[in-house]
């Protein structure tokens, strides 16, 4: 009799022991981390913001800078249209786009971070514009179009629009494009086209 019943103890510590072990099977695993899941969630990190009233200055970036080649897209992002004086900016912009392009110092990329990285989200879309607009100018200059008297009278005079590589433009622009939407731009200023200077160059 004793026997029976510690049989009989065992085997329900047997049952239980395997019923334990099947709800813990059964129990859900947790889903895997993804670190950008919380970014994802919160959809308001990636808004964007763009304004496109006041002046045209305010939708512009300047910094002061010591370095060569921030000038340069400063001169990109300050292009004018439809003003006095405009052509010789444009072509100014064209040339410093092009000089970005052939810059040697391996410097260019992170400089173009830091200037985009300072800028707000209005500023960003409009670089965008004026960087569009640039790589036609540079490559209208490659064809001999405007006339290349323009470099001289734009403060370029002996700059080569065709010694520049079309591969490195290439690069570049592709470079420029990545960096601005990483930053989520998404050319706004094409709803605007009644705006100048948009309204002066048309949407392209």
């Amino acid at each position: 009799m004793k026997n029976r019943k510690k049989l009989l103890v065992l085997l329900m510590a047997a049952l239980t022991a395997l019923a334990l072990t099947a709800c813990n099977n059964n129990t859900p695993a947790p889903p895997p981390h993804n670190p950008g899941q919380e970014e994802n969630q919160n959809p308001e990190q990636n808004q964007v913001t763009v304004d496109y009233t006041g002046d045209v200055t305010g939708w512009m970036y300047a910094p002061d800078t010591d370095d060569e080649i921030t000038p340069w897209l400063i001169a990109i992002d300050s292009a004018e249209y439809g003003t006095a004086g405009a052509s010789l900016k444009q072509v100014n912009a064209a040339v410093s786009l092009m000089r970005l392009a052939m810059d040697e110092s391996g410097n260019a990329e992170a400089r173009l971070k830091t200037y985009l990285s300072g800028m707000n989200d209005t500023q960003r879309d409009y670089f965008s514009f004026q960087w569009q607009q640039a790589m036609k100018g540079a490559a209208a200059l490659r064809q001999g179009t405007p006339d290349t008297a323009l470099l001289a009278e734009s403060g370029n005079e002996g700059f080569d629009p065709t010694a520049v590589e079309e591969a490195r433009l290439t690069a570049l622009n592709d470079t420029v494009t990545t960096l601005l939407r990483g930053h989520n731009v998404a050319d706004e200023w094409k709803n605007h086209t009644d705006l100048e200077p948009f309204s002066t160059v048309g949407i392209g």
